[in-house]
């Protein structure tokens, strides 16, 4: 979640906008949440506050579905304003290893997500199994999360920008880039993606098209013969 937020700030610089980026990590070393709080302005001057408050959120982008159940995350979420998209994994948090039968709450936090929204479905997406199938790594799952939020139109800043945020970060760029359009791509056709991923059965002669602006890595998937 820091790098997204750093991706997302200096992203925002490159098209001088404004932008605030307040990481708060916790105990994330032990176990706990770490959170991001992203604003994003047309100038500096726009930006009063770095925290978001209490029912200011345009967008919740939970990537760890646990977090976004924290009354701090829930509570930036308003009905008639906030979007969610949260990655449906069920990772077990902390307290697991003190009680071997806890059952995870994936039904109790999405019913908690969608009494924050009114009554609104939020978009749930399985980016862990998908970025960990196709990039061969779960660390893709969060470029791979804000692709989707991204191609919903979920984030004010361009393609280019963004692209041109992680090539200046330097860490595993061509993966990233690829995760981020995977995302894209699960954003307009998740079967396509479910299916490139083996996580659903597909014909055989299915192609799939990356939804890449990069001429250099436009390309088209198909998936093997020989595949399962």
């Amino acid at each position: 979640m820091v790098t997204i937020g750093a991706l997302l700030g200096m992203a925002a610089h490159l098209e001088n906008k404004g932008a605030s980026v307040l990481d708060q990590t916790g105990l994330a070393q032990k176990g706990g949440a770490v959170t991001t709080h992203v604003r994003i302005a047309r100038s500096p001057a726009d930006i009063h506050a770095v925290r978001i408050a209490a029912g200011e959120a345009d967008l919740v982008l939970g990537c760890d579905m646990v977090v976004v159940n924290d009354y701090w995350a829930l509570s930036k979420i308003r009905a008639d304003r906030t979007e969610v998209v949260i990655n449906d994994y069920q990772a077990m948090p902390g307290p697991f290893t003190r009680q071997p039968d806890m059952q995870f709450p994936a039904d109790g936090i999405v019913e908690a997500i969608r009494t924050a929204l009114g009554g609104r479905e939020p978009v749930q997406v399985a980016a862990t199994e998908i970025a960990t199938t196709l990039m061969g790594d779960a660390i893709a799952t969060n470029l791979f999360m804000l692709g989707v939020a991204w191609q919903r139109g979920l984030v004010p800043i361009s393609y280019e920008a963004l692209v041109r945020a992680i090539e200046l970060n330097g860490a595993a760029i061509e993966m990233n880039k690829t995760a981020f359009a995977w995302g894209r791509l699960a954003a307009i056709n998740p079967q396509a993606v479910l299916e490139a991923a083996g996580l659903v059965e597909a014909p055989q002669t299915d192609a799939i098209a990356l939804p890449l602006d990069d001429e250099r890595l436009s390309r088209t998937w198909t998936k093997p013969s020989s595949a399962a």
